[in-house]
């Protein structure tokens, strides 16, 4: 049997010629992907948290936040069909606003082992659906409605248009909302600040020009409104919490233009993008409206090209991403605080085969980043370097170890609150090294089952002059804290046997400071604030197929997160399980069922990955949740 590179291979949930509504994620730790469709996503802890270092903050829309290996969203380069997502409104929300429900597939980048790469942890692309994906052979025009009800405490709705519009023209229009109630946790005390609104509209529009060209422009446009409080990420223990409840609102506009090139040994996908949020809250003493506004304006193109040199086969990938990002405070429309950030990097990378089994991957990547900001008017230049090679020993077992220069620029200061830094002439960009080393098998029919794999990534990231993003919030001194290593694992098991199927994942991370700044806010030995620890996912799955039945058991068990030196935030482990069942009437495959519950045991706790500042946001208790859809 030839070597299976099952990375990202798309499993998603079909019947005949239906695809159910649902999401493919692919990570670079994992064998096998996973379709979400059980999972009712509606936040992206229900979408992300069982993947292998990988946890999301925030137990409200407003403050979700994405962590790969103790590293916050700031760290990683996440884009939204092709559209960067680098945005630093507030401290106390987060600077993602994504809706899971549209999104047609994830790639997990867990840790940067590539020049094709920016984030110093690594990165998340999202994609959301097209008309073509929802299309069924033979069919010009459809419609899917949902709605769900959840008892602790929302109902949403979608209603979704697609069409061939002519033979190379296609469009879709998505709407989506989600009303939510103030919920309760675990140990059933209401979680005030939580009640509002949610909704996303999209439009898209796709144009075959020929055989070999196809371009799309689409509009997302994002809003979360309601009586949220401003320390929104500190939860009902933080003493002020509910004076600072306000009318609140958060707001993302995304127009994308999308090119996609094929001329068979070559492919081209590139991204033309306006990227802005803005977050506002009215206060009831001034009745002066304040709001953090940032925008990206961007381009990023990659291709792919496949030539000999000689007898050698040659994968040569290479690209380029600039963009510029903008950030101001507005108080009563009055704008201040303005900075802005311009970055540039080409890159490049081949993939060597050495034979038919050994690759090898060199790559080059030059970074340019310029300030234009209070604590800091510097530009940085640098090349970085990456090296990666693959070997499979056998058909069915695989190794691959990878070294990969890192580089970032001192981000710009929260939007939301002006910066309170002086000039820093001494500031730094952060830089670094990102090791990994990986095992990954895959077989059939061992132990008498259809399908068996594992795979085993070990890391060690250096990072160096680390600085804290979340802190260039606040008004401080914007600095280097010192040189930073993470050091971990994540670990993968999956099986399938007839309409069983199984994943079992461990992941850690440790981190430290391995140096710091004198007077700084850190000293040596200590974690990063958004440390997550080790923890283990399991997810069982069984299907009736006669039945049109899909069920699903999810647990997560998180360790205990003990402090190493006194100035660490210790944190409580936690277990957390849920069921889904979904049903396709055989007779019926246009209507589709879901049934949930969260939080089954009512466990009282709080994600490793929420930056809560000393205080505790407890997530949302039990959660019985019901969804049906139609397609027409």
């Amino acid at each position: 049997m030839p070597y299976v590179n099952t990375d990202n291979i798309s499993h998603g949930y079909y019947f005949h010629s239906l695809q159910v509504w649902g999401t493919t994620i692919s990570s670079s730790t994992s064998m096998l992907s996973d379709d979400i469709e059980l999972k009712q996503a509606d936040h992206l802890s229900d979408l992300l948290r069982d993947q292998p270092g990988v946890d999301v903050g925030g137990t409200h829309s407003m403050n979700q936040s994405i962590n790969i290996r103790g590293l916050s969203e700031l760290d990683l380069n996440i884009t939204i069909d092709g559209a960067s997502q680098t945005n630093n409104v507030f401290h106390h929300v987060g600077n993602l606003l994504i809706n899971p429900d549209i999104l047609k597939a994830v790639d997990l980048r867990v840790g940067n082992n590539s020049v094709l790469n920016s984030g110093l942890g690594g990165g998340v692309a999202f994609e959301t659906k097209d008309a073509k994906d929802l299309l069924r052979p033979g069919e010009k025009a459809g419609a899917r409605l949902f709605g769900g009800i959840a008892t602790n405490d929302y109902h949403h709705y979608s209603g979704t248009l697609f069409s061939q519009l002519s033979d190379n023209v296609d469009g879709l229009f998505y709407y989506n909302a989600i009303d939510r109630k103030n919920p309760n946790d675990g140990e059933g005390n209401t979680m005030t600040g939580e009640e509002g609104k949610t909704e996303n509209y999209i439009a898209k529009l796709g144009w075959d020009i020929n055989d070999s060209n196809r371009i799309k422009l689409s509009y997302d446009y994002y809003k979360d409104a309601g009586d949220y409080s401003v320390k929104s990420n500190m939860g009902d223990s933080y003493p002020d919490h509910k004076k600072l409840i306000r009318p609140t609102k958060y707001v993302r506009d995304t127009v994308t233009l999308n090119h996609e090139l094929s001329l068979g040994m070559t492919e081209v996908r590139s991204s033309l993008y306006w990227n802005q949020m803005n977050y506002s809250n009215l206060n009831p003493q001034t009745s002066i409206v304040s709001e953090g506004n940032t925008q990206v304006f961007g381009l990023n193109s990659l291709a792919e090209s496949s030539l000999f040199i000689g007898d050698t086969s040659n994968l040569v990938r290479y690209g380029l991403d600039a963009k510029k990002e903008e950030a101001k405070r507005i108080d009563a429309g009055t704008s201040s605080g303005e900075e802005s950030a311009d970055t540039f990097a080409i890159y490049a990378e081949d993939e060597i085969a050495i034979s038919d089994s050994w690759t090898v991957i060199p790559g080059v990547r030059y970074n340019y980043y310029k300030l234009d900001m209070k604590a800091s008017d510097n530009s940085f230049s640098t090349p970085t370097f990456g090296l990666a090679t693959t070997y499979d020993i056998t058909n069915e077992w695989r190794v691959r170890a990878s070294a990969t220069e890192l580089f970032k620029g001192p981000g710009l200061t929260g939007s939301y609150l002006e910066s309170g830094s002086s000039y820093n002439p001494n500031l730094k960009a952060e830089t670094g090294v990102n090791y990994e080393a990986g095992l990954a098998y895959q077989t059939i029919g061992m132990l008498g089952l259809d399908q068996f794999g594992f795979s085993f990534t070990a890391f060690q990231t250096d990072i160096n002059d680390y600085i804290d993003d979340v802190w260039t919030g606040k008004s401080q001194f914007i600095d280097n804290e010192g040189d930073v290593e993470i050091q971990g694992f994540e670990s993968v098991v999956n099986m399938t046997y007839s309409d069983f199927s199984g994943r079992v994942t461990y992941a850690k991370s440790d981190s430290e400071f391995t140096s710091v700044k004198p007077g700084g806010r850190y000293v040596v030995g200590q974690s990063l604030d958004d440390e997550v620890g080790d923890s283990i996912s399991v997810n069982l799955g069984y299907a009736f197929p006669e039945l049109g039945l899909d069920m699903n058991w999810n647990s997560q068990i998180v360790f205990d997160l003990d402090k190493k030196v006194e100035e660490d935030t210790a944190k409580e482990g936690y277990n957390t399980h849920k069921f889904d069942v979904r049903w396709v009437p055989t007779t019926l495959r246009d209507l589709t069922v879901t049934a949930s519950i969260e939080n089954i045991f009512n466990e009282q706790y709080v994600s490793h990955a929420s930056h809560d500042l000393g205080y505790a946001d407890y997530e949302p208790g039990r959660n019985f949740k019901l969804s049906a859809a139609y397609v027409f």
